[in-house]
């Protein structure tokens, strides 16, 4: 994409150097990276630095305050919850567990959606596909939590069941997108040309359309991460996605509701971590999809 070997006396720089030069053009993008970088090793790296068990109750020390707060210990940096559990090592063993749900939610919805979308827009039976499109046109009018809440009540709550909801709900989306994205590019001349020289639809869409179209994918991706960490806090908060003792966001900002006067804190600080994910992920997907966007301007499909 970022290809300059056509300007010869120069070095040519690599396509991640290129890609890097357009990224960091954008202060926020940049910000929101470095901010996702450093939640992931906080979430999944510190937990081996700080060894201390999530799911060790001990009523002695129930409801410390954080370690700066009068009567915190140091050993308890963000204090205990309820039950005398380390605030600390719940809230990233929760944060991992929030994260690890929603990235299997939405990796699922893009395998069955995006194979959907595409064989629907290059299929020759394009009655039946479009009223099949249409079909998906009428979920995507449904809220995703709603679907998910049918899936609970008819399988019961866990989080795996709020996983498969909401994978559910987020399907039509990558349907819809991945359609209407392909029929774009195959409206294309060059399309036509590759068709005329008998270049069948499966070679166009692997070697061609799917790489212009990443920008759309990508956009979808990140948007749909976003709902998802949304709808599997939601799911926790109500009670119906990971179940005691196993924490989540969701449920930890509902247990942290209960104590919200004795332990600001522990009410606070799951919802911050929701909005800092979600805003990180939001800048980073947007600033990869600026930079694919400005490339295919550039250099096109090569």
């Amino acid at each position: 994409m970022f290809d300059l070997r056509h300007e010869p006396h120069r070095t040519v720089p690599s396509n991640g150097a290129l890609f890097w030069h357009e990224f960091k053009r954008s202060a926020s993008d940049v910000a929101g990276l470095y901010i996702l970088i450093a939640l992931l090793l906080v979430i999944y790296v510190l937990p081996y630095i700080i060894p201390t068990d999530p799911f060790s109750v001990n009523t002695d020390i129930r409801l410390l305050p954080p370690s700066w707060v009068e009567g915190g210990m140091l050993e308890h940096f963000l204090g205990t919850d309820e039950l005398g559990r380390d605030y600390l090592s719940r809230i990233l063993l929760g944060a991992a567990n929030t994260l690890n749900a929603s990235l299997i939610t939405v990796l699922a919805a893009v395998a069955v959606g995006m194979p959907i979308g595409l064989l629907s827009a290059i299929s020759k039976h394009r009655v039946r596909s479009s009223v099949m499109h249409h079909l998906f046109d009428i979920m995507l009018s449904i809220p995703s939590l709603l679907i998910a809440l049918v899936t609970i009540a008819i399988l019961g709550p866990s989080l795996s069941h709020a996983i498969l909801g909401i994978s559910i709900s987020l399907v039509p989306r990558f349907i819809h997108s991945t359609y209407y994205a392909v029929q774009v590019e195959l409206a294309k001349d060059y399309i036509t040309s590759d068709l005329l020289d008998g270049v069948s639809y499966l070679s166009l869409a692997r070697h061609t359309i799917l790489p212009n179209i990443a920008s759309v994918i990508i956009q979808n991706f990140h948007q749909a991460l976003g709902v998802a960490l949304l709808d599997i806090s939601a799911m926790g908060f109500l009670g119906f996605g990971a179940q005691p003792p196993y924490p989540d966001l969701g449920n930890m900002m509902a247990s942290g509701l209960d104590i919200i006067y004795v332990g600001l804190a522990q009410a606070m600080i799951p919802g911050l971590a929701i909005m800092l994910i979600i805003i990180s992920i939001n800048a980073v997907g947007h600033g990869i999809n600026r930079v694919l966007e400005i490339g295919i301007k550039k250099y096109g499909s090569a």
